[in-house]
């Protein structure tokens, strides 16, 4: 039997919102649908902005990755961090070791 985590369809559902409604502020260009952004300390700090994400780890002090944020779907994300029953099977899958 695999150790890998099992596929499981979760879906959302979404409001139907009438075409003619009007975009609000927070839907500006800089709040595009699927976008990621990392930012610094300031809100104004943008280091990084881009739809196309999949995957956001990050690592300790040693290099090693201690957290995942996966997008699973457009709209759902996933979160795993060393110590999780299944980070070694999550980490086969989505951690980069090739990333410094």
């Amino acid at each position: 039997m695999s150790d890998l985590p099992k596929y499981r369809d979760v879906s959302v559902h979404k409001p139907d919102v009438p075409a003619d409604t009007p975009r609000s502020e927070a839907s500006s260009s800089r709040s595009d649908a699927n976008l990621v952004t990392v930012m610094g300390f300031d809100k104004n700090d943008v280091l990084f902005r881009s739809d196309k994400v999949g995957t956001v780890q990050w690592r300790d002090s040693d290099g090693k990755i201690v957290g995942l944020l996966v997008r699973l779907r457009p709209d759902i994300w996933g979160f795993s961090h060393r110590g999780d029953e299944d980070w070694e099977a999550n980490l086969k899958i989505y951690g980069n070791p090739d990333c410094p």
